[in-house]
């Protein structure tokens, strides 16, 4: 199984809205259709797209399977929101099929705990720029692999020894 985590794009400044409400700026769903078009490029089609609750994760799901030409729906997972414990944002990866390509859209911290523990890695796994990308390739033991990340800053992949921010 191959899990894409992705972070939301950037959204609307915290003091203007509460945090759920908060919405993708402009410029937040640009950059995240350039990831996504990355993403589909690199032949990364997610056939599962989970969520965290918030509106601007959800906005970023959205843009993702428009662009990447994901043929399901959109999934809601509470437990994708920041501070859910990681077991929980986990648990939609046990019924999902061999090959599955499982997208997951969260927010930091959430989202660089998840990174840190399926690539094995933990706390040495950097944080996630908004629109920021991990690729983690799972074994049918659950063992993982970073395959590799996406920089929005520079859009370049990087290189899985590359751990720098």
């Amino acid at each position: 199984m191959r899990v894409v985590l992705i972070r939301h794009g950037e959204a609307s400044d915290p003091r203007a809205s509460s945090d759920a409400s908060r919405h993708l700026t402009l410029r937040g769903r640009e950059v995240t259709a350039e990831v996504a078009r990355a993403l589909a490029e690199g032949g990364i089609v997610p056939t599962a797209i989970y969520t965290s609750p918030l509106v601007r994760a959800v906005q970023t799901a959205e843009i993702l399977a428009s662009v990447t030409g994901h043929p399901g729906p959109i999934l809601v997972h509470d437990h994708l929101v920041p501070g859910a414990p990681t077991a929980r944002a986990l648990s939609v990866l046990d019924d999902q099929p061999p090959g599955a390509v499982v997208a997951l859209v969260s927010h930091e911290p959430t989202v660089h705990t998840l990174a840190g523990h399926l690539s094995g890695l933990g706390g040495a796994f950097p944080g996630f720029r908004t629109s920021g990308v991990a690729v983690i390739d799972l074994d049918e033991e659950g063992a993982g692999r970073l395959a590799g990340r996406f920089d929005p800053t520079s859009m370049r992949w990087r290189e899985p020894s590359d751990l720098a921010p």
